[in-house]
């Protein structure tokens, strides 16, 4: 049970954190009970909205194994007026490449591929490159493969407005391009080089890969509202992303079938179901702990390696796992997790295992600060004493 007084404290320190002005005008909140606890959660909520301009925001929290809170604040569907709730689905976004690298793990665990087979073993179809490219280059974002171009959107974007059936089809789009660098010599995160694991895991099962994550994932860990986005479906409780135009108004995004990215960012859960899959790592339902280790190993840290580093990201320094990031907090707990954005959504997965605490957060509107925002929230819910300890 959360400690009442401990989680005020939290939100009084999240408050002056956050030290932007916000609106007093409350949206409407779905579906988490109205226990002092989950008020305030939705307290917060209503900040993110106030801040970010979203017109939803949902959130799902989980201590020791145990959902303790699911709810939202805003609108999923701003057409219909539909709430947004920790059941309301989105695209995650680059989320589903956390999501993917597990069902690479599995077939690493059951030694059906090794991290240093080249990408060719599998995806025959794939040139050869100056240098070879192994599975670890593009779990690590070191494989060269480049990321988005302007060039995607010749033809009226129609690269990434087509839907596409066959997964080696969609490679056209990138495979034929030099690489940017020699692999494993430089970080440069690329989409297109994580939408590989499609492919690798389709060879390896004979069967498609959504159905290989249904059966080895997503069922196991109890993840009933996570699909493949795909615009003709109908799903429950899908929600919408939106965007600014030029002059600020809120308006829908382009449009865009991700089938050419389902490994890189085209699958569709609920913040619940981001929940359930860290819970399903934490229990050892998905991965076993060595393998799990390995795949949270921080192998560099990203700004150092990075072809194009940045002078203010290695403020709060992010280590690279196997696609996941390693990072920690100002008490120096270690966390993992990810970030999304895509079609006007954005999203965080944040998981302290030491801590047994998973966060996730996803909002409508396609620039809010998410990594932050799940942050803020899971400081709420991480013990006092931790961070007192560590001041003596």
């Amino acid at each position: 049970m959360i400690d009442l007084r401990k989680l005020v404290f939290h939100l009084a320190v999240a408050a002056f954190v956050v030290t932007e002005p916000i609106c007093t005008y409350a949206q409407p909140r779905g579906s988490a009970s109205e226990t002092p606890e989950n008020k305030y959660v939705l307290n917060y909520l209503q900040r993110v909205v106030d801040e970010s301009g979203a017109p939803g925001v949902s959130a799902s929290v989980a201590v020791n194994g145990k959902m303790i809170f699911s709810g939202g604040v805003g609108y999923a569907d701003l057409d219909n007026k539909v709430l947004q709730t920790g059941k309301t689905v989105h695209n995650i976004g680059s989320v589903s490449k956390a999501v993917a690298v597990i069902a690479i793990m599995q077939l690493e665990e059951k030694g059906l591929l090794s991290l240093d087979d080249e990408i060719q073993k599998f995806l025959p179809y794939f040139p050869k490159k100056q240098k070879p490219i192994t599975v670890k280059h593009i779990l690590t974002h070191t494989s060269g493969i480049r990321h988005y171009a302007a060039k995607d959107n010749d033809n009226f974007g129609l690269s990434h407005m087509r839907h596409y059936d066959d997964f080696q089809e969609a490679t056209a789009i990138f495979r034929d391009d030099s690489l940017l660098f020699t692999p494993g010599a430089y970080f440069s995160y690329s989409s297109y080089a994580s939408n590989l694991m499609h492919g690798i895991v389709e060879k390896i099962t004979g069967i498609s890969f959504e159905e290989y994550m249904k059966r080895n994932i997503w069922q196991p860990a109890g993840m009933l509202a996570t699909w493949f986005d795909i615009p003709s479906r109908v799903i429950p409780n899908r929600g919408k992303g939106y965007v600014r135009d030029k002059s600020g108004v809120i308006v829908n995004p382009d449009y865009e079938d991700t089938s050419y990215k389902y490994a890189g960012g085209g699958i569709i859960a609920s913040s619940e179901d981001m929940v359930k899959l860290a819970i399903g790592l934490n229990d050892g339902i998905l991965l076993r702990p060595a393998t799990l280790a390995k795949m949270y190993t921080p192998y560099f840290e990203k700004n150092e390696k990075s072809l194009h580093p940045s002078k203010s990201a290695g403020i709060i320094p992010t280590w690279q796992g196997l696609i996941w990031f390693v990072g920690k907090d100002q008490a120096g707990r270690n966390w993992y997790g990810h970030s999304g954005t895509v079609k006007g959504t954005r999203c965080f997965l944040l998981n302290y295992p030491a801590e047994g605490l998973v966060v996730a957060i996803q909002a409508n509107i396609g620039s809010v600060k998410i990594d932050e925002y799940a942050q803020l929230l899971a400081q709420m819910y991480l013990k006092e004493e931790v961070k007192m300890d560590k001041k003596k």
